[in-house]
């Protein structure tokens, strides 16, 4: 009785013959190239997916630089333009020693002026246009022309902005109580 049990149960047909391993390894090696075959014309690889990104954030870049770009080129002609304004009738005196305070963009700023010029800055009969980094006073005429071009460039000297609604309803003084 040297046979095995294995081998004894296949003599009496209870077992079936087992395939060989051979047949399974090579049929291993099979599935990879049949998965790779299986895939749809629909599915990307992983390489694929990550160099479709790659090229959809340097597109991005690509269009975010050149949004910038333009928005500079608009910036410098409309720069230009008010340069071109400022340096014709601007009314900046050299001898002025009066400052003359008032907000823009949340900070306060000053322009020089004579005392002529701050009489009339206070009356509205003068304007101050800013261009890079200057306060340029000029007749209300040409400031409005300046603030056609670019609302930037042009502060408010009545300090007329609207304060805070948040701090007028937290605090709401009665209209009856006189101060």
């Amino acid at each position: 009785m040297s046979e095995s049990l294995k081998d004894q149960l296949l003599k009496l047909g209870l077992a079936k013959q087992p395939p060989n391993k051979q047949k399974k390894v090579s049929h291993r090696r099979k599935k990879p190239a049949r998965k790779r075959a299986a895939r749809s014309a629909d599915e990307l690889s992983l390489d694929q997916a990550y160099r479709l990104r790659a090229k959809e954030e340097k597109d991005k870049a690509r269009l975010k630089k050149e949004e910038k770009r333009l928005l500079d080129l608009e910036r410098r002609r409309i720069n230009k333009q008010v340069q071109e304004i400022t340096d014709k009738h601007g009314l900046n005196e050299k001898q002025a020693e009066i400052k003359r305070n008032f907000m823009y963009k949340g900070r306060i700023r000053s322009v020089l002026c004579t005392p002529e010029q701050l009489r009339a800055l206070n009356a509205g009969e003068l304007g101050v246009v800013f261009l890079r980094g200057s306060y340029i006073i000029m007749a209300p005429k040409h400031v409005k022309a300046v603030g056609a071009l670019s609302p930037d460039h042009v502060p408010d000297l009545g300090g007329n902005e609207p304060p805070d609604e948040s701090e007028d309803d937290e605090h709401k003084v009665p209209d009856d109580l006189v101060w």
